[in-house]
């Protein structure tokens, strides 16, 4: 088989491959980032490079107009190597950036954790993560005292600290006996305490710099982490980046197809951990100044899908029916077993799930929320790209999962990006001139649009006729930006111009776009009115709705309920905390029984399968128009429309 060569630009890595090869898989292969959120299907258009030389085949697209082609713009997914090629990745809006941060004391992150924790407390659960930090100054050994190093260091744990049933992993053991007498025996010993029995897990010397733990949500598009200091609590810094299996797909259920093969399920394993996780990892610990063996526990949230693929499990059957994961509950185990790039021996805990698509990230959340101590009827939406729901008090629980997709993260919408420096994230449009303004995160030139501005989008376009309640655009109206456009056979809207964007390229919303967003906000709405009715009751029940995930920070409650995402009750009813995903995990860090609740939270949900639903479907298309097709569910927007 003919053999040739691509090189892939800025970062210059060359590849042998197979004449006829598929060229996002050569990027894949090349470790080489590719953004494809539909998997590689040709649907989305986000795998754009540029090939600057070399034979190649290209499959046609509707997603790249003639100027592209001429310029040299393909799709990687629908192109086919021919001979030696060089080819340039294009920027893939900010998805492989690391935003690290500041959890300041007083700030809306810092006191969401400070609620969270009243919480707990208030139930009785005191903040304690199990780790003691201990000073110790063994006798030495002498032929009068011959007790074996390790025997020695459990006698004195034993006699100044009353602490019993200590053990130690192998790489411990090993290390030990060099420690003590390197140090002359004066050292620290950092253990931790689970169920009774006390784990040591390192010897050192007097430079000790404390004990740290590591708390993250592993997000389908996002993944978020935090660096605690156990024996204070206090988060050092937190950060977060895009999820990099999203160059296999954009959903779980495109990567759990992908896993299907050993190769795929490692490659998807390498690409959160080794990718993704351990990138975090790495910039938390150069900012706090810290080793990587300082930090000896972490926790990790994630849907069921996420955490099979995080510890390498197949998650095949999750999506064939009757629906089952290998695992409900994860036994604890070592960093060293994982890949996670912290102190081998840290234990490594993974919240338990509910279900197949149920995760210990919902779990995480509603620890935090304080759902499961509330006596009203309280509603918690998690807004990301699974579009989980649960329902109840501290008397029951109902749960359901909405296949919303990722569309609200910015994935399978042209102009979509994560909430990142460059996302516009605020839209209002001129009712008279439809011209937009816009407000855009970060100081620099507008990007791409993130869910809440693509919520507020879709709003300011109903509100002002550019759109139906199917969502198509009036091609009646003479407006500059307002276009057809003849590759895909859709209308769309302008919302900036090229000259004014960081890339040169209109960013624009098409009907396609709209159809996917409507789809998502359909899903969740059917999925939270289904889990009422299951509970016989209606939205005007309702006494609390908590709102979680990234798109909550500007989302503005008024224009959900305009496109129908969220029940038409009163505002005041509406809280939102942010990643809750992540405060809860946080929590499972620093209290040690806060791991048991969650637990206790788990075992307690009921799953409602929506699919088995007899009227889910009616359900869902009928919440697939805006605002709804029955609008006296909707009494104030419909009022707004008159």
């Amino acid at each position: 088989m003919e053999k040739c060569t691509v090189v892939f630009n800025p970062s210059k890595k060359s590849i042998s491959v197979k004449k006829g090869a598929n060229l996002l898989e050569v990027a894949r292969k090349a470790g080489i980032f590719v953004d494809a959120p539909c998997g590689g299907r040709g649907h989305c258009g986000k795998c754009r490079v540029k090939v600057e030389s070399g034979s190649h085949r290209m499959e046609f697209s509707p997603l790249l107009t003639e100027e592209d082609i001429k310029k040299g713009i393909r799709l990687a997914c629908l192109t086919f190597v021919e001979g030696d090629m060089v080819v340039e990745i294009e920027e893939a809006k900010n998805v492989e950036d690391i935003l690290v941060e500041d959890v300041k004391p007083g700030d809306e992150k810092s006191e969401r954790i400070k609620n969270a924790s009243r919480l707990l407390e208030k139930e009785g659960i005191v903040k304690d993560s199990g780790v003691f930090i201990i000073n110790l100054e063994l006798p030495k050994p002498s032929l009068d005292d011959n007790v074996a190093d390790f025997e020695r260091l459990k006698r004195e744990l034993k006699i100044r600290h009353n602490i019993e049933n200590v053990t130690c992993s192998l790489g411990v053991l090993k290390s030990l006996p060099k420690v003590l007498r390197q140090e002359d025996f004066k050292i620290i010993a950092t253990l931790l305490k689970s169920e009774g029995v006390y784990e040591l897990l390192k010897v050192e010397g007097r430079e000790n710099k404390g004990a740290y733990g590591i708390c993250t949500d592993v997000g389908t598009t996002t993944v978020a982490a935090n660096l605690v200091d156990l024996s204070t609590g206090e988060i050092i810094a937190s950060a977060t980046s895009g999820n990099l299996q999203m160059q296999y797909g954009a959903d779980i259920i495109s990567r759990i197809i992908y896993a299907s093969s050993q190769e795929g399920l490692e490659k998807l394993r390498v690409s959160i951990v080794e990718g993704t996780i351990n990138r975090l990892i790495k910039e938390l610990i150069k900012k706090a100044k810290i080793s990587k063996e300082d930090i000896v526990a972490g926790v990790f949230a994630g849907n069921t899908t996420m955490t099979h693929l995080l510890l390498g499990v197949d998650p095949s059957y999750i999506r064939l029916e009757p629906y089952i994961p290998v695992f409900r509950e994860c036994p604890q185990i070592k960093a060293k077993d994982t890949g996670i790039d912290i102190n081998p021996e840290a234990n490594i805990t993974v919240l338990p799930n509910v279900a197949s698509y149920v995760g210990g990230d919902i779990v995480s959340g509603v620890l935090a929320s304080g759902l499961w101590a509330e006596d009203k009827n309280t509603l918690f939406l998690d807004l990301g790209t699974n579009g989980e729901i649960v329902f109840g008090n501290k008397d029951f629980m109902l749960t359901c999962a909405c296949s919303a997709g990722p569309a609200f993260e910015g994935g399978e919408i042209s102009c979509g990006m994560r909430a990142m420096p460059g996302a516009i994230d605020e839209v209002a449009i001129d009712r008279k001139t439809l011209e937009p303004k816009i407000n855009v995160l970060g100081d620099i030139k507008p990007k791409g649009i993130c869910g809440s501005g693509l919520i507020d989008l879709i709003a300011e376009m109903f509100l002002s006729g550019i759109i139906d309640s199917k969502g198509k655009i009036s091609g009646e109206i003479k407006n500059d930006r307002i276009r057809y456009d003849e590759n895909l056979d859709v209308m769309e809207y302008v919302v900036v111009w090229g000259r004014e964007s960081y890339d040169g390229r209109d960013i624009t919303i098409n009907e396609i776009d709209i159809d996917n967003l409507l789809r998502a906000k359909g899903a969740v709405f059917s999925g939270l009115s289904v889990l009422l009715k299951t509970a016989g009751l209606s939205v005007y029940n309702l006494d609390k709705i908590i709102i979680a995930g990234g798109i909550g920070r500007n989302l503005h409650i008024k224009n959900a309920k305009i496109i129908g995402l969220l029940p038409d009750i009163d505002e005041k009813k509406f809280n939102y905390m942010g990643n809750a995903s992540l405060i809860g995990a946080y929590l499972c860090l620093v209290y040690e029984k806060a791991r048991e609740k969650a637990r206790e939270i788990a075992d307690s949900m009921t799953y409602i399968e929506l699919s088995t639903y007899p009227s889910y479907m009616d359900e869902f298309v009928s919440a697939c128009f805006l605002p709804h097709t029955d609008r006296s569910l909707f009494p104030s927007v419909i009022s707004l429309i008159k």
